[in-house]
């Protein structure tokens, strides 16, 4: 897991336990400055602090890979979409304009760190179930 990758998916599972980067430093005994290292990509936690942090969130460690295999697919369907190129599971058609703002829109998100951890979550299950507006 890159550093990117890590502050993602920690971002992801604090964000869906609905707490903040204090409640999150305060649970895990870190400081906030570093939850927010964390989470921007700018520091590694070490393993035992990890650790430490998904404990704090209630998560088994499996919640990283199960969470950084999500982000991938996420990802993997935004790239194909920026090249034209159909997702996996959807039919071999073009994405339309609004599937290919859809996308763009959730990256820009998840790289704000969750402070739209709400309309993220939204857009990334409509674009997982492949809903399409009336």
């Amino acid at each position: 897991m890159t550093n990117d990758d890590l502050a993602v998916t920690l971002s992801i599972l604090r964000i869906i336990r609905r707490w903040s980067q204090s409640e999150l430093a305060e649970a895990a005994g870190v400081t906030n400055s570093a939850i927010s290292d964390y989470e921007r990509g700018k520091v590694d936690p070490q393993t035992q602090t990890l650790q430490k942090l998904v404990r704090a969130l209630g998560l088994p460690l499996a919640a990283l890979d199960q969470t950084q295999t999500f982000v991938q697919v996420i990802r993997a369907q935004m790239d194909m979409g920026e090249s034209g190129a159909a997702p996996v599971t959807a039919p071999q058609t073009a994405l339309s304009s609004l599937e290919r703002e859809r996308r763009a829109e959730i990256a820009q998100i998840a790289s704000e760190g969750g402070r739209f951890a709400s309309r993220m979550t939204r857009l990334m299950l409509e674009l997982v179930a492949g809903y399409r507006p009336p």
